[in-house]
């Protein structure tokens, strides 16, 4: 029998019954029950906690390549604690809107330094026309919260 033919949680509950520390905490790494791991990825999530992760991408669905007809939208989704940025990527203007719904304002900025501003009315909606294509950010400002995103190409 070699090691692939055990399940991961059998091999590490074997190797965590031994005495040597230094195998119990390889056991707990590899169960996701290590201090250090977890304090990593507390210390990750507090670089930057208003960093928006792109949580929905409709050009990465698998059934959207399948069915996309040319100039058809794409849903962007950005998230992070409180908010949310939902995008409607269309051939000649970008909607979205602010969830929790909500006024605010959002700011796209180009991989040029170019930016552009739309205010969120009060139930978080807004738009940008004439916005050029290529890596953008945006930046959201509201009384709840603010969110960055990550850079994106649109």
């Amino acid at each position: 029998m070699s090691v692939g033919d055990c399940p991961l949680i059998t091999l590490a509950d074997t190797v965590a019954a031994g005495d040597d520390p230094a195998w119990r905490e390889i056991a707990d790494r590899c169960m996701g029950r290590s201090q250090l791991g977890q304090d990593l990825l507390d210390a990750w999530h507090s670089i930057d906690p208003d960093l928006a992760w792109l949580s929905f991408d409709s050009s990465a669905a698998p059934a959207r390549a399948q069915r996309a007809e040319p100039g058809q939208a794409r849903v962007l989704i950005f998230t992070t604690t409180p908010l949310s940025l939902e995008l409607e990527l269309m051939a000649d203007h970008v909607v979205g809107q602010i969830v929790p719904p909500g006024p605010g304002q959002v700011v796209v900025e180009t991989a040029d330094g170019t930016t552009f501003q739309a205010e969120a009315d009060d139930l978080g909606f807004f738009d940008f026309t004439g916005m050029p294509r290529g890596s953008v950010r945006l930046r959201c400002e509201t009384p709840t919260g603010r969110l960055v995103t990550d850079w994106v190409s649109l």
